[in-house]
């Protein structure tokens, strides 16, 4: 079973599984099951089990998507560039939301700070599967072995139904459950809000900013220093995380918001 695993836990890891590519390359078993078809085969198990939900499988992400009216559910699937053939497939998951319409948003508003001429589909809501899950922590999956690939795939499963899609469909009910997630600390709240913004909800977005600075009094009065520093002077050379960006974010949507602001 995966379990989310600390900061330098992984990076114990990650040097040994360096070493054994590195080692690997020099004396290569060219029978060995390469990584991405133990990989592609571990996602097939997972697709599968995941098809009465709504998901197909993407090979070419790969991902595992899918689509509700404006929206676009994905799993997406990153291979660690330390796999090796025969002896390790491991796989980190990427949950993430899209959306036609704060695509297309985003692109309408001139502002580095929501990058308005990206040409590929911004997701608004996402993270490390890990980030989702309690204790919080980096977690992997690896189909290498192919005796133990299917209970490597209904582990995943597992997590992704116990982590993932209960928050997914949050996005299939009401904008007040959506406007709620800002205050949870995944992803930063500027992509809620902006996904708000773009379904014309301003004045649920300004609740939730307003509560989610609330629960921060630090942050809070952070935010409305920069707000002002920004409105004032424009924005700093360099793009930051954080305070900044929720504070350059508000500058550039013309914070506060209208009710039906789009």
């Amino acid at each position: 079973m995966a379990e989310p695993r600390a900061l330098s836990d992984l990076i114990v890891a990650t040097a040994h599984q360096k070493a054994g590519a590195a080692q690997t390359k020099l004396n290569p078993d060219l029978l060995a099951e390469k990584p991405r078809h133990a990989i592609l085969a571990g996602l097939r198990l997972v697709a599968h089990a995941l098809a009465g939900d709504g998901y197909t499988l993407v090979p070419s992400g790969p991902k595992l998507v899918r689509k509700h009216g404006d929206l676009t559910f994905q799993l997406n699937i990153q291979s660690d560039r330390n796999n090796i053939a025969g002896c390790r497939a491991a796989i980190w998951v990427h949950p993430a939301v899209y959306s036609r319409s704060f695509t297309a948003w985003s692109r309408n508003h001139d502002s580095a700070w929501i990058r308005p001429n990206a040409p590929f589909p911004l997701a608004f809501f996402g993270a490390q599967i890990g980030d989702f899950c309690e204790p919080r922590g980096w977690m992997e999956w690896d189909f290498a072995d192919a005796a133990t690939r299917d209970v490597v795939a209904e582990d995943l499963v597992r997590t992704m139904r116990d982590n993932i899609l209960p928050i997914f469909t949050i996005f299939d009910g009401p904008m007040e459950g959506v406007a709620a997630l800002a205050d949870r600390d995944w992803p930063p709240p500027d992509r809620i809000l902006g996904y708000l913004l773009s379904q014309g909800q301003g004045e649920a977005a300004e609740k939730a900013l307003n509560r989610y600075l609330a629960e921060r009094p630090r942050v809070e009065a952070q935010f409305h220093s920069l707000l002002g520093k920004f409105a004032a002077e424009g924005f700093p050379a360099f793009r930051d995380l954080g305070v900044a960006d929720l504070a350059a974010f508000a500058v550039a949507t013309a914070y506060p918001w209208r009710p039906s602001l789009v």
